[in-house]
């Protein structure tokens, strides 16, 4: 549960990836493999992913509530931490895209082109707010979509479910939805705010389960195969993700006039961010270093 409460704690905070912090707690393989076998050996894989379950909801509840008000106050800040947060995560994810072949050319021009991709679905795409009184079949897709795509931060090491989340511009509202759950669980007859919980977070969850369920094995056998060529796809998507951050409408949410001050703080922000990236996100184990981890 422990173990649990750390992941689920990284998979709220952008640019942080549980996945990282699985293998160095030494649960990564077992993660891997309790997925995997969920519906062949269901006894021995419930017993592992019911405790780490239960740990993951109370560190997103927690983390999750904590990050919502931030975001309120201070939205510039907030995201420029967030964006270094993801910048610290580039290191160790270049590290493992060329810990088997080595650096080639055409890696670095998939890289080039999973970030561009990125950088221009952040400028054409507007970044959609999924508010309860706006909600249709189209944003409940959303939802699941996003959810299915964030699911993946729990198998590829150095991706962050948050991150993915930030990319369909769905974290803000999973942020409120996270905050509305708390409120709920201190008032339980409050039963005004199950409509806004539900509407969110029944797509959102039917994504993550399906895309845990399904990524796990797309994942396990796109690194068996492809392993440089998919690590250095994601190499770009998360130097693109520090453009959208910046790009991002919502950035600027709580910010009346940018002022030196405003830059100056932001700056500082993304400087912590990427620190506390460094020295925690990238951390390699054993294996790593010995260059025999495996899925």
């Amino acid at each position: 549960m422990l173990t649990g409460l750390a992941l689920g704690a990284a998979n709220i905070v952008p640019g942080i990836s549980g996945a990282t912090l699985a293998v160095i707690f030494r649960v990564y393989d077992r993660l891997i493999e309790s997925i995997n076998t969920l519906f062949t050996e269901t006894k021995k894989s419930l017993l592992f992913l019911v405790p780490v379950g239960i740990g993951m909801v109370i560190g997103i509840l927690v983390i999750g509530t904590v990050m919502d008000g931030f975001f309120d106050r201070f939205s510039f800040q907030t995201s420029a931490a967030i964006a270094g947060l993801v910048a610290g995560g580039v290191p160790f994810i270049h590290s493992q895209a060329i810990s088997k072949d080595g650096k080639k050319p055409l890696s670095y021009i998939v890289a080039a082109i999973a970030a561009i991709a990125i950088i221009l679905l952040a400028l054409v795409v507007p970044t959609p707010t999924v508010e309860a009184a706006e909600f249709s079949w189209g944003t409940a897709a959303l939802l699941f979509v996003g959810g299915l795509a964030a699911a993946a931060a729990l198998i590829v090491p150095g991706v962050s479910g948050a991150m993915v989340l930030m990319l369909f511009g769905l974290l803000p509202t999973v942020m409120n939805t996270i905050a509305l759950i708390t409120e709920y669980l201190r008032t339980p007859f409050d039963f005004g705010l199950l409509g806004p919980i539900l509407q969110v977070g029944v797509p959102l969850g039917l994504g993550i389960i399906a895309g845990i369920l399904l990524a796990s094995k797309l994942i396990a056998f796109l690194l068996e195969r492809y392993f440089t060529i998919t690590y250095f796809a994601i190499l770009g998507m998360v130097i693109g993700t520090i453009f959208a951050v910046f790009s991002n409408e919502d950035t600027y949410a709580s910010v009346e006039r940018m002022t030196v001050g405003v830059i100056i703080f932001g700056i500082i922000a993304f400087i912590i961010g990427m620190i506390i990236a460094l020295l925690f996100g990238n951390r390699p184990t054993k294996d790593e270093k010995n260059g025999t981890e495996s899925i």
